[in-house]
């Protein structure tokens, strides 16, 4: 039998990973992008600068139970793509939770790291899909994010990790390279 996948993939805003997500979806993958989490209750709250973080805080509880929910039901007799997209920063404990997942339910745990360069994030926001799913669409923003957080990104290594840089890549090539990674774990 087929070993299942517990997949993270995860990099700044625009770098692709829920356009990649649900590529991958689509070959026999379950979902769960960070937006799914974070966006179920913002339009709802209140959020300023001072409770950003800790409304995001309160979203990884939730992350957390739902990752719970999968190692008690998960399906066991085929196999399965857990896809998990993130920014995931430094403070953050999402890594360490899904290689616990994957080692629970005995799968590969394999992170997939997108980058790009200042320049391609600020021309890639701008697409009206962003806008319609309420992320990052305003090179100003952008700017705003990377100057945050650029310092707050992990730097692990992990047997499975695959870095890309995508700033000169198309999604069909970076997911071709993905495609050609996982396969080595089949």
């Amino acid at each position: 039998m087929r070993k299942n996948q517990v997949i993270l993939i995860h990099g700044m805003p625009a770098t692709g990973k829920y356009t990649l997500g649900k590529l991958l979806e689509k070959e026999g993958g379950f979902l769960l992008d960070n937006h799914f989490f974070h966006d179920l209750f913002l339009h709802k709250v209140e959020l300023s600068d001072e409770n950003r973080d800790e409304y995001y805080g309160a979203v990884g509880h939730l992350k957390q139970q739902y990752i719970d929910i999968l190692r008690k039901f998960y399906p066991k007799k085929s196999f399965v793509r857990y896809i998990f997209t993130s920014v995931m920063l430094k403070n953050e404990t999402l890594l360490e939770r899904l290689e616990k997942f994957a080692s629970d339910i005995k799968a590969d745990f394999i992170p997939i790291e997108l980058t790009a360069s200042k320049e391609v994030l600020e021309k890639r926001c701008q697409t009206e899909e962003r806008k319609i799913r309420h992320k990052i669409s305003n090179p100003n923003n952008m700017n705003k994010f990377l100057l945050k957080y650029k310092d707050l990104l992990p730097d692990y290594s992990h047997p499975n990790k695959l870095s890309i840089d995508v700033s000169d890549l198309s999604i069909r090539k970076t997911f071709n390279l993905i495609q050609k990674h996982l396969n080595n774990f089949e």
